[in-house]
């Protein structure tokens, strides 16, 4: 449930820590958009990738709104990014008279089909989107009326003959948010659900109408098995410390279990992953380490509750959230707070390493560098000879002692390059 009917938990202002003081209210177990309210968009505090959203609305006469997802904060608007399940009074807006802009289209894009029954102004319609892969599907009360897939060649010249044309990351995120579009008007929303659903794994070469970031993912974690995960310099995953639990991989605070790793290795890799951490909590995920070494010494994504740590402001930020640990500090601040779900990114290709969260590049730099080794001078790994140099590695998760969960994570092996 992303909405319980009686708090707003699970949401927030667009590029805000916080539901809007205004224009948001819960009534009667709806979330209402008050008409005029001034409060803005609305967003999940998690982002999704591949899901099944079910919702019911209402709207008052000649009301105006929008379901939008994979919406990033990163470029604008809500809508520079998000793609939009328009939510409308078809009878009195003005939108209602081109089907691409009327109720449950692909707004601006893409009309609904014949099947589309929409219930009169004032009575609740039952909504639903789909996104699995690159393939979407919208639903109105129990008939699919939009299918779709990104990046598609219709698709494509779809959006270069719209309103979208000059905005590179429109319907081109792989994760986002899911919005609530306030139009200044009075609509109603509950039974706000939400099911997060797993692709099968692209092969590399995938058939014309898939885009290429899409294609050649592996999944590292199903969601429901720890299959491919063993304990660090150990043959079988660890007996305690680390569970599955609602479709996340959880460390448990205290309860041993230490470092895991993927039994596969990689050299060159787009690696992607989701986290959310408890209050205080501090773990990694590390990359570049040599089990043969006998500890788990290697270079370190670090994650942390930047808020409850001295560290990670007192030394720089080199001991802060998608830092190299103890080695070079991001150049931005977009990490979530405790409790919510961060997106995150490791890119190695031939020399070169970078590091993102939630949508932003904070960190780039080069394996063997004079910049990296006058960091290393400095730092705990002075005296390790092979850190910073490149080979085949798995992917670590730190066992800190700390609660934390991961889940959502995919790779993508890149071609090598000197």
């Amino acid at each position: 449930m992303l909405f319980d009917g009686s708090t707003f938990v699970k949401w927030r202002g667009y590029r805000k820590p916080d539901v809007p003081a205004k224009g948001w209210i819960v009534e009667d177990g709806t979330l209402r958009c008050v008409a005029k309210g001034g409060g803005g968009d609305i967003i999940t505090r998690d982002q999704y990738d591949h899901f099944d959203l079910r919702f019911e609305w209402k709207v008052a006469e000649g009301a105006n709104s929008g379901v939008m997802y994979r919406v990033s904060e990163n470029f604008g608007a809500s809508w520079h990014t998000g793609p939009e399940y328009q939510i409308l009074d078809d009878s009195r807006h003005p939108d209602g008279k081109n089907p691409k802009t009327s109720a449950g289209s692909l707004y601006a894009l893409i009309a609904c089909n014949s099947e589309k029954k929409l219930n009169p102004v004032g009575e609740w319609n039952e909504s639903r989107i789909k996104v699995l892969g690159n393939d979407v599907e919208h639903w109105l009360n129990g008939k699919k009326v939009v299918g779709y897939s990104f990046g598609s060649p219709e698709f494509t010249e779809r959006v270069a003959q719209s309103k979208f044309k000059d905005l590179p990351r429109f319907a081109r995120e792989s994760t986002g948010h899911i919005c609530l579009q306030d139009h200044n008007d009075d609509v109603w929303y509950r039974n706000i659900r939400i099911q997060r659903l797993t692709p099968e794994p692209k092969a590399a070469g995938d058939p014309a109408g898939k885009t290429d970031d899409q294609a050649g993912w592996r999944l590292l974690f199903d969601g429901k098995t720890t299959e491919g995960w063993r304990g660090f310099n150990r043959p079988k995953f660890p007996d305690k410390g680390w569970v599955v639990e609602d479709g996340w991989l959880k460390h448990i605070a205290k309860g041993g279990g230490g470092d895991i790793v993927t039994d596969a290795t990689f050299t060159d890799f787009d690696f992607q992953f989701e986290w959310r951490i408890a209050p205080g909590a501090n773990s990694g995920v590390k990359y570049l380490i040599q089990e043969s070494r006998g500890a788990p010494i290697g270079h370190e994504y670090q994650v942390i509750d930047d808020a409850a740590h001295a560290d990670a402001a007192v030394r720089g930020g080199i001991r802060a959230t998608a830092s190299l640990y103890d080695a070079l500090a991001p150049n931005k601040s977009v990490v979530y707070p405790a409790g919510a779900t961060n997106h995150s990114r490791i890119v190695i290709q031939g020399k070169r390493v970078d590091h993102w969260l939630n949508g932003q590049h904070v960190l780039a730099y080069e394996l063997g560098s004079e910049s990296l080794e006058k960091a290393k001078a400095t730092s705990k790994f002075k005296n390790e000879a092979h850190w910073g140099t490149k080979f085949a590695t798995p992917i670590l998760l730190q066992d800190h002692g700390d609660e934390v969960w991961f889940r959502n994570m995919k790779i993508r092996e890149l071609p090598e390059t000197p």
